[in-house]
């Protein structure tokens, strides 16, 4: 088949792509960090795939050999029943060329009452589809396996395998689906189905989740002082912000795009727990970052030992920068590589 005729094929059966994107949004995944609610989707992905005729594996992260000991696993995050599906369109070659790869599981719903619409209704309504999940990542899913239909459909087989990946445990920092079906089914080209914009990128930012932790050196039975002491704990680590800002900013793939304007966000500032632990305080954040996990954690330490001469005269220690998600390295291929020619 040709490029024009897959195109048109494309757009005279849209309606299933849409109703496929539906029915996906329907079915709740949602990825709390620390667990998730991924079994039900790849269940229903296992069943699609397999009424293809695809060759399908449905696993978990921990059936990986040796998954545990893996320099890029982050302890933690709880992987029972959070599986994955890879399904693979056989080539004449058996060789695992090409892998898209989306993620299966959403952010958490939230409070249902602030939703205009049901977050898992689907619905299809003024040219829209409306639902978590939609735009992130439950979109590609629906692409990828409406377009292998098509292609089956119209008797195409593939040079060599094109793998699809609907991978678990993606938000909130997560990786270990990824980094799972990488492990399990290397392939010459990879391709992450997680965009905006219809833009092609080919450079991925690193960059972590972490918190300060920090407590009153002496009982005080109140919040205060902990309180008093968290702007001084912000101001320190925008000046962390500040230099992934310039770096970014720096960097040819990303100057003048909206990453170098995100690239420090604070996620969380509490003190104290439901009126307890009062005498103790977090601030948590994420940045985006070229440098290398060794560059980042060395100004880890740095800004650690900024931060413990300005608290200590306002009777504060430092716990230290606690890394709440694994360090995501950055990667980028050159604009006029072959890879990026042929996906545009």
């Amino acid at each position: 088949m040709d490029i024009k005729a897959v195109c048109s094929l494309i757009d005279e059966r849209k309606e299933e792509l849409f109703e496929l994107l539906s029915s996906l949004i329907k079915i709740n995944s949602e990825n709390f960090g620390s667990y998730g609610n991924e079994e039900e989707i790849a269940n229903y992905i296992e069943k699609l795939c397999l009424e293809m005729e695809l060759e399908t594996d449905k696993f978990s992260p921990l059936e990986i050999p040796d998954f545990e000991n893996h320099p890029d696993y982050f302890p933690g995050r709880n992987l029972e029943n959070r599986y994955s599906v890879v399904a693979s369109l056989k080539g004449k070659e058996d060789k695992n060329c090409l892998m898209l790869m989306a993620h299966n599981d959403t952010v958490a719903i939230g409070d249902k009452e602030k939703w205009s619409v049901d977050p898992l209704g689907g619905i299809i309504k003024d040219g829209k589809i409306y639902g978590r999940g939609a735009c992130d990542d439950k979109y590609a899913i629906a692409t990828c396996l409406f377009v292998i239909k098509l292609l089956k459909e119209h008797g195409f087989i593939p040079k060599q395998n094109l793998l699809i990946a609907a991978y678990s445990d993606e938000e909130y920092g997560g990786s270990h689906g990824a980094l799972s079906c990488v492990l399990k089914y290397p392939c010459d080209h990879i391709v992450s189905m997680d965009g905006r914009n219809r833009e092609i990128w080919n450079c991925a930012s690193g960059g972590q989740e972490a918190e300060y932790h920090f407590h009153a050196t002496e009982s005080t039975g109140t919040s205060e002082t902990c309180a008093r002491a968290i702007p001084v704990v912000m101001d320190c680590i925008n000046e962390f912000g500040k230099r992934r800002y310039e770096e970014l900013e720096a960097n040819k793939y990303y100057k003048g795009t909206d990453i170098p304007k995100i690239s420090l966000r604070f996620l969380d500032v509490s003190v104290g727990q439901n009126g307890t632990n009062l005498e103790s305080a977090k601030v948590g954040f994420e940045y985006y970052t070229d440098k290398t996990k060794e560059e980042i954690y060395k100004e880890y330490e740095e800004t650690e030992k900024i931060l413990a001469e300005k608290l200590a005269p306002l009777g504060i220690t430092g716990d230290g920068i606690k890394p709440t998600t694994r360090f995501f390295h950055y990667v980028s291929c050159e604009s006029d590589s072959d890879d990026i020619k042929l996906m545009q």
